[in-house]
């Protein structure tokens, strides 16, 4: 896709990257910078570094980095097209005259039709459950659910009427193309004979609403015993069920000003807290909470609270979903509320305070596995074996070795069993599912795919040519000492001297001269770099420039005196009457210095 550089220019100047990233990462400020949890891997430790002068991010823990655009990109999972779309639709800037290939057209034609056609079917339900004489039995069943037409309103829910072609007949009143229509996963092809029928039919509708507040799928409910009684759009472009959370679109901001979010299952859970004052709550559309579900909270809070029902079901659902959240690192707590209760009968019999004073008696995670395997299994000699056997995989899945540590002790004093014994048994627990135990050395990890810049590799000219590229991101003054000395003609790495020779044609005004750089950058690795490099802050002293030039004297210095030696060896043959040998010499002496500068 070509987009004017002028304009991606505009909007990169308009879109300020740390209002952008605010919105999914909670940001500290600390110096110049902002820091907070990476939303890309799992970690306690801020290393996600957010530069509002610079306008780019650096994750110091996995290497992810880039401009507003890389981090829409990574973060929805969208292509670059997509993401310069959203920037400019945040800064009211319109994008005109852009072409691209066929199948990114195609693609992008696709998203968007899906995203307004998604809206224009929530607006047919909508108005369905609201004017339809066949939604009286659908407007009863939320009254008698307590779900006030406030809400209703506020979430749009709507009415599947029991007919097999309601929206096939919809579809066919706005002309819809049979590609459009199918896509949507909203209607199915009949197996016999021609056309279409419904996929929702006498459902509750609640349309889901991602973060961007696009209408990416929906979700129905039946309103008696029939089975099954939640049914969800399917996988479409616009709509994956492990990237998005029922009402986080409202509940972000009421999240994030808690710092604490309560994770239900259903849809009615969620509405009836939200209703009743417990606003920072989100739902998990019936399916197990994926990592991606856990990055995504990450952004709005640091405390989570999973509130289950108190059966079976729900029991076997919270301890599903621990894992992912023991695996991200994060301090989950469970709320089991009395039996026969779930959230929704619950707040709607006693209230918010209620509800309050139960979530401050939520349990960690591993009191509440604790729990379910002494009831299960009772505390004999037996039983207790029985629970330690349960207990040592959860145990085994916690990455951070002090947590685990603090965990292996609270379990033996919970069980009586000697500390040393209930490690053993994890450590084998550990061994058997490939982990790492807590006391043995991590690898480093590789910062860069490419085979040069390796950790440990890294051939000593890298690291100086780095550092020319760093200085030239940070002071147009170097650069164009740089530049007019050649410095780049005598880089060995050809990636590097790709950047740098970026970096010498670029021409616009300081303030916005990384962020050009990025937008040049020819891929996702060399925009990581670029970052990584930009936000090594390289303090100015009154001896920067003489550091500089030492630096640039080294670079000339080395390549010179390598290809002096060549030369020399080359000239002695030729004297002695070897006029094979130069050649040979040639090749050879370039595999030496590839070897020596970490190519080969």
């Amino acid at each position: 896709m070509y987009i004017p550089e002028n304009k991606i220019s505009e909007i990169l100047n308009a879109c300020d990257i740390v209002d952008v990233i605010s919105e999914s990462v909670i940001l500290k400020k600390s110096g110049k910078n902002y820091f907070g949890l990476c939303p890309f891997h799992s970690e306690k430790t801020p290393s996600f570094s957010v530069s509002p002068q610079k306008q780019i991010f650096h994750c110091f823990g996995c290497g992810a980095g880039g401009n507003v655009f890389s981090f829409l990109m990574k973060h929805h999972g969208i292509s670059f097209p997509e993401a310069v779309k959203m920037a400019a639709r945040r800064c009211s800037i319109e994008i005109k005259d852009v072409s691209m290939s066929p199948g990114a057209k195609k693609r992008l034609e696709t998203r968007e039709g899906l995203f307004r056609l998604n809206r224009r079917v929530m607006e047919f339900y909508s108005e369905c459950l609201q004017k339809s004489s066949h939604a009286s039995g659908a407007r009863k069943y939320l009254e008698n659910r307590g779900i006030n037409s406030e809400i209703q309103d506020q979430f749009c829910l709507g009415y599947a009427m029991d007919r097999w072609d309601s929206l096939v007949n919809f579809f066919r009143s706005i002309k819809l193309g049979r590609n459009l229509a199918a896509a949507s996963g909203l209607v199915l092809k009949k197996k016999q004979g021609n056309g279409y029928y419904d996929r929702f039919r006498q459902r509750i509708i609640f349309p889901i609403i991602d973060v961007n507040m696009q209408v990416a799928g929906f979700g129905g409910r039946v309103m008696d015993d029939s089975m099954p009684k939640y049914l969800n759009s399917p996988e479409t472009p616009v709509y994956s069920k492990s990237r998005i959370l029922y009402g986080l679109h409202l509940s972000k901001q009421h999240c994030r000003r808690e710092n604490s979010v309560f994770i239900v299952e259903g849809y009615f859970d969620f509405l009836s807290l939200y209703q009743n004052g417990v606003k920072n709550t989100v739902a998990s559309l019936g399916t197990a909470l994926t990592s991606e579900h856990v990055r995504l909270l990450k952004g709005y809070a640091s405390k989570m609270i999973l509130v289950f029902d108190s059966d079976n079901a729900g029991i076997n659902a919270a301890k599903r979903s621990i894992t992912t959240f023991v695996k991200h690192g994060i301090d989950v707590r469970i709320l089991v509320l009395p039996k026969g209760d779930d959230p929704d009968s619950f707040i709607r019999k006693y209230g918010k305070e209620e509800f309050k004073k139960a979530a401050d008696k939520s349990m960690s995670i591993m009191n509440f596995l604790s729990n379910t395997a002494i009831k299960k299994y009772g505390l004999s000699i037996e039983g207790r074996i029985n629970i330690l056997d349960e207990m040592k995989f959860h145990l085994a899945g916690v990455e951070d070795s002090a947590a685990r540590s603090l965990y292996v002790r609270e379990l033996s004093e919970i069980l009586g069993i000697d500390e040393k014994a209930v490690l053993e048994k994890v450590r084998h627990a550990v061994e058997k599912k490939g982990s790492r135990l807590p006391f043995q050395p991590t690898e480093t990890q590789d910062k860069t795919s490419d085979p040069a810049m390796k950790m440990g590799k890294q051939p000593e000219s890298d690291r100086r040519e780095m550092q020319i590229l760093s200085l030239m991101l940070q002071y147009s003054e170097i650069r164009a000492e740089i530049k007019s000395r050649s410095i780049l003609d005598f880089f060995y790495s050809d990636r590097l001297k790709k950047i740098g020779k970026l970096m010498e044609s670029i021409q616009c005004p300081e303030e916005t001269f990384i962020v050009n750089v990025m937008s040049g950058a020819e891929n996702d690795e060399d925009r990581k770099l670029i970052a990584s490099l930009a936000m090594t802050e390289i303090p100015y002293t009154h001896r920067l420039m003489e550091k500089s030039f030492a630096l640039m004297d080294r670079i000339v210095k080395v390549r010179n005196r390598t290809e002096k030696f060549l030369a020399n060896k080359i000239r002695q043959a030729e004297q002695n009457g070897n006029f094979d040998l130069p050649l040979e010499l040639l090749e050879k002496r370039q595999r030496e210095i590839r070897k020596m500068h970490g190519y080969e």
